[in-house]
């Protein structure tokens, strides 16, 4: 007989004067349950105007916290769709949270309790009809849009287009909100940026859009009179704020920006196959690009080159020696050179032996000692437990009984420091692993990326192969040397 009952009661907005769901109505009933049973009651948890489709709802993560922490023996409520609609989210809080803290789930109007087999069974059952319920709510009010989009009128739901108020369930113009949407076609039409026409607008109406308010405007069929729902066009009943005319031209102007914003680089993509891998030997910075145009007419063409950050001083904040002179390389050159000191590697056995035998000596001597730590470290663990299983026999045959608990507390505390120390050192190792390659591997990476090159493959293609191949270069100060810092 649960002596800690908690009650919980739920209504949503809607149902708050449908009988039978008042928050009154289920006290009282499931007051006169409990009083029935003989069952005592630990606190009611009330979620008023809450919707069933979540678990966001203050009463019902108390009763959660308070079910956790052991204070509660059983949950009642009035119907099984007043704990959740979500199957999903019933049987978590009824398998995952109840059950599993020893608390059982009573549900009166159903009468079946998780006590028994059969209430558990039911659980299943009837919370997959709430999630149907749910569903059916679902699909009647898409249902009831599609309706109201039919008719003319805009759904609401919160956000009001710009230019117009919504009252009554109507859009109105906005006097002045319009007047700055009529503006924004007849500026864009102009010729007009899109961050210079919300400057303008803003100061002229004493409004704060964003530029994506003013593109928003400018795409949008509503200002036409249309609305738009689930991929069609319906005749609006709100007044229009620009003609068809105006409309089709803005649309057509926007195609024409799009299409030139298309055919330009795209400025973040890397269109050289060194960009990130160049380091400065004399102020540590990367390399950049820069480069100047030369020639006239046909004839004319950029030229670009591999500057370091100091010494191109195109961004101030990246210069940490002004007067950095390390080399300049025309761009076309040194991703030639560098190209072939890869493909001399990938096809010269000794130069490739040589490498890998060069490569990295203080990672390997790294992970030797990490390994070596690691194995000393397992080998402690296996002696605490060897000791602490003899302790053990010992303590149960009554010897010395503090001093061998004694022992068992400071192997446990040693055990926990080691165990903690192995893990660190496992991630670590992972670590270096991570960006350390086999011969095999690299071997495998080294043909696939002279054969990306050969084969005229995307840039984006060869630097993912080269990434994977170096980890950094090094332009010396020295013109035309460098010094190479393979992944293996």
């Amino acid at each position: 007989m649960p002596s800690r009952t908690a009650i919980y009661i739920r209504v949503s907005t809607q149902e708050q004067a449908i009988e039978g769901y008042s928050i009154q109505a289920q006290t009282e009933r499931l007051q006169a349950y409990c009083k029935a049973k003989g069952w005592g009651i630990f606190h009611t948890y009330t979620d008023a105007g809450f919707s069933g489709s979540n678990m966001q709802r203050p009463a019902l993560s108390q009763l959660l916290e308070d079910v956790e922490a052991g204070r509660v023996d059983c949950v009642l409520v009035y119907k099984l769709d007043r704990l959740s609609r979500s199957q999903k989210d019933t049987l978590h809080m009824i398998e995952d949270v109840f059950l599993d803290h020893g608390c059982d789930f009573v549900s009166m109007s159903e009468n079946f309790d998780t006590s028994t087999p059969l209430g558990r069974a039911m659980i299943g059952i009837l919370s997959v009809f709430a999630q149907l319920e749910r569903e059916q709510i679902r699909e009647r009010m898409a249902m009831g849009r599609t309706e109201r989009a039919k008719s003319g009128l805009w759904q609401g739901g919160g956000w009001v287009p710009v230019g117009y108020d919504y009252v009554d369930g109507r859009l109105v113009p906005n006097p002045v909100r319009a007047a700055a949407v009529k503006e924004i076609y007849a500026r864009f039409l102009r010729g007009d940026a899109i961050t210079s026409i919300k400057n303008a607008i803003n100061k002229k109406y004493a409004l704060d859009f964003a530029d994506t308010t003013v593109r928003s405007a400018l795409m949008h069929r509503l200002y036409v009179g249309d609305i738009v729902w689930m991929g069609k066009v319906y005749k609006g009943q709100h007044e229009p704020l620009v003609d068809a005319e105006t409309y089709a031209r803005a649309q057509a102007r926007l195609r024409d920006r799009s299409r030139i914003a298309a055919s330009k680089p795209n400025p973040f993509r890397p269109r050289t196959l060194l960009a990130g891998l160049l380091y400065c030997e004399n102020c540590g910075t990367r390399y950049t690009l820069k480069g100047n145009y030369s020639g006239h007419g046909s004839k004319k063409r950029y030229y670009p080159y591999y500057y370091c950050y100091s010494r191109a001083k195109k961004s101030p904040r990246m210069v940490t020696d002004p007067t950095c002179m390390n080399p300049v390389y025309a761009v076309e050159k040194l991703d030639r050179f560098v190209v072939e000191e890869v493909r001399r590697v990938a096809t010269d056995q000794h130069e490739f032996d040589a490498v890998v035998a060069a490569g990295r000596p203080d990672s390997l001597s790294r992970r030797r000692a990490a390994s070596d730590a690691g194995t000393a470290i397992m080998h402690r663990l296996d002696e605490i437990d060897h000791q602490t299983a003899r302790l053990l026999d010992l303590y149960q045959r009554g010897h010395a009984i503090d001093e061998i608990a004694s022992r068992l507390d400071a192997m446990e505390e040693e055990k926990k420091t080691l165990q903690a120390s192995l893990k660190d050192l496992q991630g670590s190792q992972k670590e270096e692993e991570l960006g350390h390659l086999e011969p095999e591997r690299a071997h495998k990476l080294l043909t696939e990326f002279i054969a990306a090159v050969d084969g005229d493959a995307p840039m984006e293609t060869r630097r993912q192969l080269l990434f994977s191949l170096i980890e950094k270069i090094i332009v010396k100060r020295t013109k035309g040397d460098f010094d190479i810092y393979w992944k293996f």
